[in-house]
């Protein structure tokens, strides 16, 4: 994991970590709970003292890991119902995957925080994993699908 160009906030590090704990759920076929504890416990911890990270929101990372694992059957929808003709959610990299179902859960259940800062947080993440093509294609789907799904924004 490399350092963001500016110091993220500690909302931006416990997206990024969600992120990863979900790709390492899908990996790995790890439970829930346990990829939580691991990055609370191991990882995080090193973020602050080699990375020069803010302590991650650790609310706001657990939401996030485990709405979306809760929620991941509907989130997929959602996901899979935006995406172009003839592809399937499988065909993304299973890092694309991860940052989409973190989006997309935010989304649909974080009213309080602003759409614009919502998709700006995931695709300035999606940056840390992706060059531009992916990244343009990150902020396509997330501004089809939330102004589907906060159509008033």
């Amino acid at each position: 994991m490399k350092p963001f160009n500016n110091r993220p906030s500690s909302r931006r590090s416990a997206r990024l970590g969600a992120v990863q704990a979900l790709y390492q759920i899908e990996q790995v076929n790890q439970e829930v709970e346990s990829a939580i504890e691991e990055f609370i416990s191991h990882r995080f911890p090193l973020l602050g003292e080699e990375m020069q990270y803010f302590k991650p929101d650790l609310d706001l990372f657990k939401n996030l890991v485990q709405g979306v694992s809760h929620n991941l059957v509907s989130l997929d929808t959602l996901i899979e119902e935006n995406l172009s003709e003839n592809w399937r959610l499988e065909r993304l990299p299973s890092v694309m995957r991860a940052i989409l179902r973190a989006a997309c859960h935010e989304l649909n259940n974080e009213s309080l925080v602003p759409t614009p800062v919502i998709i700006n947080e995931y695709v300035e993440i999606s940056k840390e994993f992706f060059q531009d093509k992916e990244v343009s294609f990150a902020n396509g789907i997330l501004d089809i699908i939330a102004k589907k799904v906060r159509p008033a924004n």
